[in-house]
């Protein structure tokens, strides 16, 4: 007689593993039936019973769980519902209809002052709410106590496919160098494929029980996490630095077990399985995402803008990338605009649960505070054409995930020759931009006329002309790659000459002590950036030779740059673990202020300040002007007391709505 084998969280870790195995195995007599939350909301005891009466279920294997360990603590109620009540759900039906139960709990069911390994007859002691909430499944199970069945616990499971440690780590460790792993919490990785194949062997062989057994199941060895990391990536060949911390450095809302390697011997013993060492396991998974792993990318963009629609349009067209998601304020119905409709949403979780990287495009630094915040908390990386969110709280999400500006734009395309520059021996002296225009209080007549020749919305081009812009980009090329500036409000040397204006530029170095960042004023020269270098002695003839001049200085020059056409790099250098190009660094020491264009009264509002005709921004020393109001943070302000024309606008001046972009910013400042 056959079984009908009923498996819910089949799209989980093991439930997943289960249906591989199931459609490349031979299992005579086992029909199996895989269900999601979609398609059986095991919370209600209804349509369970419904589902095990219609399909004459007579074994039931729980995958399904609450597994958010953090935010468990925040969503206590549902973690309860699926972790406990859904159990009981379960067990009552089992009960009722006399069916077979597999129920997969978890190590954290312990506090982890052990030294030994963990057998089943061990006292439980949970820490934290998603590891109370296993608890209580488990203790509802056995309470109700359905004949032959049985309670599961496993540990640090992983698999080729989905969010978890192994895949994190090959994510995050081709993108940077080096990066913390705790190292005293100890216990064994599980791979998934081993415990559904230990599932479906015990589903095979029978369970013949009167009361309900707990087992323990995970690979064989202990390990760290540090030592998970440090097998990950040697098994990867992946060329990243791990360094051990402590638990108490890296402070997590809820607490995990620092000992929790599993005694499987009860489990052994009663269904004679061969458990795999964890490192061999390991090997497999990772040869398996290696196969895997010829893939394209999935690409997000947030904006649908100028640069935005572009890139979508280059994605389109690109081998190597999908266009995934693109995210935006408008309304969609009327974006007929747009390369494809398809792709539009106005739903950032949306956004975040399809796609690999994430390009922020949207222009807006307190937009971009709010979804950058949440996309790095879901590990996934971010490339930016937005200067303005970098110089404005950039510098607060240096550590919280990777998040680069991208080359296109001129820090990007600056920040590229600096590399470039270091590689071939050059000592940086001056980063510049080229500006081929600069009218700092221009009318709104001359504006709407050339965002329409230019095809560029009114708030852009006016931020171009009133210089707001280029404040804004040389302050983050500045901060990013340990620049000074010369003066606040930068020098605005006007020269047609790249090695004499940037000579002009380049002389308060030696000054200073620091590389200089500012931009040059001319109609003739080419749009783009260049740099002013110097080089060792002994190399001056050959540099002569190679017609860069007699030195000893030397200009190393991009004459054009590309924006979205030219992201495309940087998603590359990301995606293949060149980490970041620029960031606004840990430690700013400039902002871009809000200079006041005209008399401003006291009841005047500003819906945002870059690109309006009330305030510019310029280059400001934070230490100078501490109650500065960054430029980026102006929007939906009203004035509460009058700014003169010329004046730095202060939060003593206006009034802010809340934002995570203010707090953040105060954050900075008082750092």
């Amino acid at each position: 007689m056959s079984k009908n084998i009923l498996i819910t969280g089949a799209n989980g870790q093991v439930g997943s593993q289960i249906e591989y195995l199931v459609s490349n195995g031979v299992y005579k007599n086992l029909n199996f039936y895989f269900t999601d939350k979609d398609s059986l909301d095991i919370t209600k005891a209804p349509e369970i019973a419904k589902f095990v009466d219609e399909n004459n279920i007579d074994t039931i294997v729980n995958c399904a769980a609450y597994t958010a360990v953090d935010k468990a603590e925040e969503e206590q109620e549902l973690a309860y519902k699926i972790n406990a009540d859904a159990v009981k759900n379960l067990a009552l039906i089992a009960k009722e209809r006399g069916i077979s139960l597999i129920h997969i709990s978890t190590d954290y069911v312990f506090d982890g002052t052990n030294h030994t390994p963990l057998k089943e007859s061990d006292k439980p002691n949970p820490q934290g709410v998603y590891a109370d909430s296993k608890l209580k499944g488990e203790e509802e199970l056995i309470a109700i106590n359905p004949k032959n069945s049985i309670i599961i616990r496993t540990a640090w499971v992983y698999n080729s496919i989905g969010k978890n440690f192994v895949n994190t780590m090959l994510r995050v460790g081709s993108q940077k160098k080096s990066l913390s792993v705790v190292c005293d919490q100890i216990g064994t990785p599980t791979y998934a494929r081993d415990l559904a194949r230990a599932i479906l062997t015990i589903i095979d062989k029978g369970i013949d029980n009167n009361n309900v057994e707990i087992y323990h199941y995970s690979n064989e060895g202990n390990c760290s996490w540090y030592d998970f990391a440090q097998a990950i990536f040697e098994i990867a060949n992946i060329d990243c630095k791990v360094e051990p911390i402590n638990t108490k450095d890296y402070p997590t809302p809820a607490k995990r077990p620092a000992y929790s390697v599993l005694s499987k011997d009860k489990i052994k013993k009663d269904y004679g399985l061969t458990i795999p060492y964890w490192r061999d396991s390991l090997k497999s998974c990772i040869n398996l995402i290696n196969i895997q792993d010829v893939k394209k990318y999935k690409i997000g963009i947030i904006g649908s803008g100028f640069i935005a629609s572009g890139l979508a349009k280059l994605l389109e067209q690109h081998p190597s990338y999908i266009l995934q998601k693109v995210l935006t304020r408008s309304d969609i119905s009327k974006r007929g605009d747009f390369v494809r409709a398809d792709v539009l949403t106005n739903n950032l979780d949306e956004l975040i649960q399809s796609c690999d990287l994430i390009v922020e495009a949207s222009g807006d630094a307190i937009y971009a505070t709010d979804t950058i915040n949440k996309i790095l908390k879901a590990d996934i990386p971010v490339v930016t054409m937005n200067s303005e969110f970098h110089v404005t709280v950039g510098s607060y999400f240096v550590d919280k995930g990777l998040v680069t500006e991208a080359e296109g734009d001129q820090p990007g395309v600056e920040a590229i020759l600096h590399e470039e520059a270091l590689a071939m021996g050059f000592e940086p002296v001056a980063y510049v931009n080229i500006k081929g225009f600069l009218n700092e209080n221009p009318t709104r007549e001359d504006m709407e006329y050339w965002g329409a020749k230019s095809n560029l919305s009114l708030e852009m081009v006016t931020s171009f002309t009133d210089g707001t812009k280029v404040q804004i980009e040389q302050v983050l090329v500045a901060n990013g790659l340990g620049a000074c500036i010369a003066k606040e409000g930068l020098l605005k040397v006007k020269s047609d000459s790249m090695l004499e204006g940037g000579l002009e530029i380049a002389k308060y170095a030696d000054k200073l002590g620091c590389p200089i960042s500012d931009y040059v004023l001319s109609p003739k020269l080419p749009a783009g950036v260049f740099l002013i270098v110097k080089h060792k002695e002994e190399q001056q003839a050959s540099l002569k030779y190679y017609k860069l001049g007699d030195g000893p200085y030397y200009v190393l020059e991009r004459t054009y740059h590309l924006c979205h056409l030219e992201i495309i790099k940087t998603i590359k250098r990301v995606l293949s673990g060149g980490g970041v190009l620029l960031n606004n660094g840990s430690n700013p020491k400039l902002s871009v202020a809000a200079i006041a264009k005209h008399n401003i009264k006291a009841g005047e509002f500003i819906k945002k300040g870059i690109g309006s005709f009330d305030v510019r921004g310029e280059a400001v020393h934070i230490k100078n002007h501490p109650n500065h109001v960054p430029i980026g943070l102006l929007a939906n302000a009203t004035f509460i007391r009058d700014v003169k024309e010329g004046e730095i606008v202060t939060f003593d001046d206006v009034k802010l709505p809340d934002s995570l972009a203010l707090d953040i910013w105060k954050k900075i400042a008082d750092k």
